[in-house]
């Protein structure tokens, strides 16, 4: 409870991190990539808590990694922001979700929570349809990333 309580004070009570996976097709056209939620079964992107250690991207990379075996590069800055409403036992609060770009180099065959989620590659407009979220389907649609940025900052799994 003492380390939940820090995270609050550094990051806010319910603040999350989020990565959005994408890759370019053989064709040219961006696809990104959504899970399922564990509960309800809706797509989302892969996000999670602060994990204490790590940077905002990085935390968001790690959840990408465990949630669907996904190894690639994220960009430092984000890309936006929503919120949505999360269940915590017997209540639900108001979640804010700080999104960063994480372009994949490769999904692994195992991970973490494989058997929990369905992972599934789309259009961004696709998934702009998929999602509950006004904001991340505003993300979605309004997003292109750079086929090149030298920005970007290699995370790589520690498993």
């Amino acid at each position: 409870m003492f380390l939940q309580s820090v995270i609050h004070r550094v990051f806010g009570p319910y603040q999350q991190f989020g990565a959005l996976p994408f890759r370019w097709g053989p064709n040219g056209s961006l696809k990104v990539m959504l899970v399922t939620t564990r509960g309800r079964k809706r797509w989302m992107i892969p996000k999670g808590w602060p994990i204490p250690g790590l940077e905002p991207h990085e935390s968001a990379a790690r959840e990408a990694f465990e949630e669907a075996g996904l190894v690639g590069y994220v960009d430092p800055k984000t890309i936006g922001s929503f919120r949505y409403n999360k269940r915590l036992g017997p209540r639900q609060v108001r979640c804010t979700v700080e999104v960063f770009q994480l372009h994949v180099d490769h999904q692994r065959a195992h991970w973490l929570e494989k058997g929990e989620r369905e992972t599934r590659w789309f259009s961004a407009k696709k998934a702009a349809s998929l999602v509950s979220e006004p904001d991340l389907k505003k993300i979605l649609l309004n997003f292109y990333p750079s086929r090149h940025s030298s920005d970007e900052a290699e995370i790589r799994s520690t498993s």
